[in-house]
């Protein structure tokens, strides 16, 4: 090999080591990059995962103390692999200080809260309800966190933003049973004659809560027809024609022996504890074909059998001070949270419920039993707990002394070009706002009737740095182009003490409207909209919604009654 080749064969050794050490550079800077991204990738998980459990942590706490549940000086909470420490420290003002630090792989992130006692109401969800639960069709939507102690029912295009929580669980207990003694010492005729064409049973139950089950002890003569069996409230000591469930004595199931016959209900209504109620036998009447119910005196004290017609007049049985042989069970009937079908699932941001069915949840599924959802249950959490009312009877009870204070015996209309400041006020009777109406609220005001606003009416706080109540006994109504009108701090609290099923009804465009129906129900329709509500049964249909406002949901009120918290201050501590 020539001298000329020898040196081109070093010169090209040497090119191509400095292209090597060249690569092996540019491949070291680029996996040292890498490895500095990955680096602050993990650190940036591990530190959000640390701000998560400080974040649920200090939430916990605050929930403990907003609501009056148990709560140490210190608590360690675990968020999957990290883990929170809260400690509170009572101020000198009283005001409560919250400090969590959250800890994940050693990257440590920290959250510090102040809470005080406020001079109002506190609403810890957007959506409240008791045992009548919640009944979401349409494009409804929920746009926060929902809780009912009962159940939430919902379809494909209903939506719940937040947390979804139903803590109903179902059960069924005997609550009035007489059935004593086994061989009945007399017995009741009915559907053998006009007169004692149809047989009654009055009864009590020991809690509130539904019918779930109801059995009688009957045997027949001949072949009479089938009986409708009701259940109906009580009018002076009779019957009444308010029916709350129904079902069907066959007569092919009746044997010529005493047998119990449970009957079938199109309904479980809810049962008033203390409160008389009647089940009615609606037979035919014919001479030689007809029912015998069993019988006893003096054993069953709450009730009293009458026979009669239905719709017509009753009077006692015979012999005197009979009942007929019955069994009432009550419980809980609920699904918990639960959507149409498999094909039409209810879609929550997470789901906390004993039972689950046909749910989507984008977060975490909380359940113990569940079908037909787009994951499996979370089993880790125990059944949810039943919450407590946001508001109290003796709440109520200072808000209307205050009204009392001044009363107006009579129907109040405010319409046309009206402007009025009205409360501190008690209206014995209506209170209509009406035609484009202005009535701004200056006190407490209790209406002992209906409260009805419509017809591009408005009411609002007369002071706007303030919040009122205003309290009707009847039922109230916002509709057609209607509005509440409130800001920030400064808003109306809407409360009706009614029993009826909507007690409050918002069909309109309700700005800003805080409702409680705590013994009623709530119906949101339409283009209806509450930032904050809690009622004993919820219906939300077509594009009715609840938008949750955190500034209305604790309210700073001028009148009596307060048992809420402010948080005065949420912020990273450093």
């Amino acid at each position: 090999m020539s001298m000329k080749q020898r040196q081109g064969g070093y010169a090209l050794v040497t090119a191509l080591i400095f292209f090597l050490a060249g690569g092996a550079a540019v491949v070291s800077a680029i996996a040292d990059s890498v490895l500095r991204e990955a680096k602050t990738v993990r650190n940036e998980y591990t530190s959000k995962q640390g701000y998560l459990a400080s974040e649920s942590s200090l939430e916990d706490a605050l929930y403990r103390i907003k609501n009056g549940k148990a709560l140490g000086t210190t608590e360690v909470l675990s968020v999957g692999t990290a883990h929170a420490t809260t400690t509170v420290t009572t101020e000198l003002d009283g005001s409560q200080t919250v400090f969590s630090s959250g800890d994940q792989s050693g990257t440590a992130r920290s959250v510090v809260a102040s809470v005080a006692q406020s001079g109002g109401v506190s609403f810890p969800y957007a959506l409240q309800s008791g045992l009548g639960g919640v009944d979401m069709d349409g494009s409804s939507r929920v746009i926060g966190d929902l809780y009912t102690t009962g159940s939430i029912r919902g379809c494909s295009s209903c939506v719940v933003t937040g947390m979804a929580v139903a803590a109903g669980k179902s059960s069924s207990n005997l609550d009035q049973d007489n059935s004593t003694p086994t061989t009945p010492i007399t017995s009741i005729n009915f559907g053998n004659a006009n007169g004692t064409q149809d047989l009654a049973q009055s009864f009590t139950v020991s809690d509130t809560l539904s019918l779930t089950n109801l059995q009688i002890y009957v045997k027949k003569v001949g072949s009479p027809s089938n009986a409708t069996v009701r259940i109906v409230t009580d009018s002076n000591g009779s019957p009444s024609t308010s029916v709350l469930a129904s079902g069907t004595l066959s007569s092919s199931l009746v044997s010529m022996s005493y047998t119990w016959q449970t009957i079938s209900l199109t309904a479980n209504p809810i049962l008033s504890a203390g409160t008389t109620y009647w089940i009615v036998i609606d037979a035919n009447s014919s001479s030689s074909k007809y029912y015998v119910a069993a019988g006893n005196t003096g054993s069953y004290a709450s009730g009293m059998a009458k026979v009669g017609r239905y719709g017509n007049s009753w009077s006692a049985a015979s012999p005197s001070g009979v009942d007929a042989y019955f069994k009432v069970s009550i419980g809980s009937t609920q699904v918990g949270l639960s959507g149409e079908n498999q094909y039409n699932q209810l879609q929550v941001g997470s789901g906390y419920a004993y039972t689950a069915s046909y749910i989507n949840a984008s977060g975490i599924l909380y359940c113990q039993m569940g079908v037909f959802n787009n994951k499996s249950c979370d089993t880790s959490r125990g059944d949810p707990v039943i919450e407590p009312d946001p508001i109290n009877g003796a709440a109520i009870n200072t808000w209307k002394s205050e009204a009392a204070a001044n009363t107006y015996n009579g129907n109040y209309s405010v319409g046309g070009v009206m402007n009025v400041a009205l409360g501190p006020k008690k209206i014995s009777g209506d209170l209509t706002i009406t035609d484009s109406g202005i009535m701004r609220v200056s006190g407490t005001i209790w209406v002992t009737g209906d409260i009805l606003i419509d017809g591009a009416s408005t009411l609002r706080p007369d002071d706007p740095s303030k919040s009122y109540v205003v309290i009707a006994d009847g039922t109230i109504s916002l509709g057609g182009s209607a509005q509440i009108l409130g800001g920030s701090g400064s808003h109306i609290l809407l409360v009706s003490t009614s029993s009826a099923d909507p007690a409050v009804t918002i069909s309109g465009a309700a700005n800003d409207t805080v409702v409680y129906a705590g013994n009623g129900g709530l119906y949101v329709t339409g283009s209806g909209a509450v930032n904050v509500a809690a009622a004993n049964h919820v219906k939300l249909d077509g594009a009715g919604s609840i938008q949750y406002d955190a500034d209305a949901s604790t309210l700073n009120l001028t009148s009596g009654g307060s048992q809420g918290f402010d948080i005065k201050s949420w912020e990273e501590a450093e």
